[in-house]
């Protein structure tokens, strides 16, 4: 992995690319670099882990006097990881195809029970209709799998910061997004499952990453 000065990253293959940008105490999501590390390694996508705490500069927020240079930081890796794929032509900001952005955070086991998922789009604002539905499928699908008493819910209580969709449809002139192909998801995932079911977890988000660069974007 590159290391910045907010964040360390690694380029990949895949039309997608996962994130934790929580990773570092205090007040981290425990074992969401661990989550990511693993998807890397058995995708070969991108991927982004926070180094600084959200105390100091929060990444997942819009850039203000506090994280403004950590965010642009942030923001400039994704858009490289954008041109590195061939997805953005020069001069052009909408993506040539669509790609995947996942995110993983860490909630307490107390919001929606021990073995819980919630996802958030901001009600379907952060991708298109056809891939959240795709997304919302496979992955209550694999995670039954893997843990058949675990659940997925959407939107409901961690419905996703505003910062993630500014990705898709930007936020003014300084950050004019990239476009309807850009899709992102804010995963996030109880302590249980991250602390016992991490290689499952792993095994589940890899798959569906896999999956979605041969249904998507290779076409």
């Amino acid at each position: 992995m590159k290391n910045g000065n907010f964040i360390k990253y690694a380029f990949g293959t895949h039309y997608c690319h996962v994130d934790a940008v929580h990773a570092t105490s205090p007040k981290a999501d425990r074992f969401t670099d661990e989550i990511v590390a693993g998807i890397l390694e058995k995708t070969g996508c991108a991927g982004i882990i926070g180094t600084v705490s959200r105390t100091i500069a929060d990444l997942n927020r819009p850039p203000g006097k506090d994280n403004d240079e950590a965010v642009w930081e942030y923001r400039d890796v994704i858009c490289q990881f954008l041109y590195s794929l061939g997805l953005l032509g020069l001069g052009s900001r909408n993506l040539a195809k669509p790609y995947l952005h996942i995110g993983i955070h860490g909630m307490r086991d107390l919001i929606h029970g021990p073995l819980s998922i919630e996802v958030g789009t901001i009600y379907g604002k952060t991708c298109s209709a056809k891939v959240r539905k795709w997304f919302g499928e496979t992955l209550k699908a694999k995670v039954h799998e893997a843990i058949p008493e675990a659940k997925v819910v959407f939107d409901k209580h961690w419905v996703g910061n505003i910062s993630l969709a500014a990705h898709r449809w930007g936020e003014g002139r300084h950050y004019p997004g990239y476009g309807k192909n850009y899709n992102a998801f804010q995963v996030e995932i109880a302590r249980t499952l991250r602390e016992h079911h991490r290689q499952e977890m792993i095994g589940v988000l890899a798959e569906i990453v896999t999956e979605f660069n041969g249904m998507f974007s290779r076409r």
